[in-house]
């Protein structure tokens, strides 16, 4: 059992998405949780899915291709005919389960959260994830049907996709620091590799290896989140804030920023002002 997720659980089985003026880009169509799942599912599927095994283990069958299911990971569901359950040595799992409309595939593809070659992969820092389960709980337990539940369920997405902390002592230390330190610039793979005394294709290996995204995916995340920073605390214009984040393009910015973050950067700016209330 994951230690992380000891005792946590969910008011509700299911919860089905209501019409809400304010829903997200990426509405909900079901929530459900499975406290201790025994059985396995053989099925294709309509919707899209993310499925959170929070406790457990088994397996995952897609394609002929077998992957280890051991919590804390994320399985995907769509399309494809798919079988997975629990196994030896568990015997059981702990599943939430975020169900979409398979309608919102592409914009799950363009945001980076699927990739077909990639159904099945670990949560790397369970106890930031934690507190946005928690939070989910309170809003279901309030019987909340909203689009506070709609940005969760995508904030919860987003943190399993966040890459695992590299320690200061790894291989890849010195091109981490030179990503950071020129985050404005396209990294430069040659540049990076003779950093850390690599050819390209070793360090490339190296790095996906420990980050799961490429150095290029790194490199836009940092400067998107300075973006981020300077649409809430500033108010120079669009243009000014893509030239400080180093987008010579405007409509680039804007379309990397809507890719990353499901909003464009004038809609993520008025609503991020109106939470905090310094809306102009």
């Amino acid at each position: 059992m994951d230690i992380h997720f000891k005792n946590l659980s969910f008011p509700v089985i299911f919860w089905n998405a209501q019409e809400d003026p304010l829903r997200s880009l990426l509405p909900l169509n079901q929530i459900g949780f499975l406290a201790h799942k025994t059985g396995w599912v053989r099925s294709r599927f309509d919707s899209a899915n993310f499925s959170l095994i929070l406790n457990g283990g088994g397996e995952f069958h897609k394609n002929g291709k077998i992957w280890k299911v051991e919590a804390p990971c994320v399985i995907t569901q769509w399309d494809d005919y798919l079988e997975y359950g629990p196994s030896k040595p568990y015997g059981y799992w702990t599943e939430l389960y975020l169900a979409y409309s398979r309608d919102l595939m592409p914009k799950f593809v363009q945001c980076g959260f699927v990739e077909d070659s990639r159904p099945v992969w670990p949560i790397s820092n369970p106890s930031a994830l934690r507190p946005l389960l928690e939070e989910l709980a309170r809003c279901l337990a309030t019987k909340e049907k909203s689009a506070r539940i709609d940005r969760i369920a995508e904030r919860i997405i987003l943190e399993t996709l966040v890459p695992p902390h590299v320690p200061p002592s790894s291989e890849i230390s010195k091109a981490l620091e030179a990503i950071r330190k020129n985050w404005q610039s396209p990294p430069n793979l040659e540049s990076l590799a003779g950093k850390c005394k690599m050819s390209v294709s070793t360090f490339q290996r190296r790095w996906n290896e420990a980050m799961g995204i490429t150095p290029a995916r790194y490199a836009l995340g940092l400067r998107l989140q300075e973006a981020c920073r300077l649409l809430i605390e500033t108010s120079g214009s669009i243009s000014e804030v893509a030239n400080a984040c180093g987008f010579e393009d405007e409509f680039y910015f804007s379309r990397c920023f809507r890719r990353q973050f499901g909003t464009p950067p004038r809609s993520y700016r008025k609503e991020h002002l109106i939470r905090s209330g310094r809306a102009r």
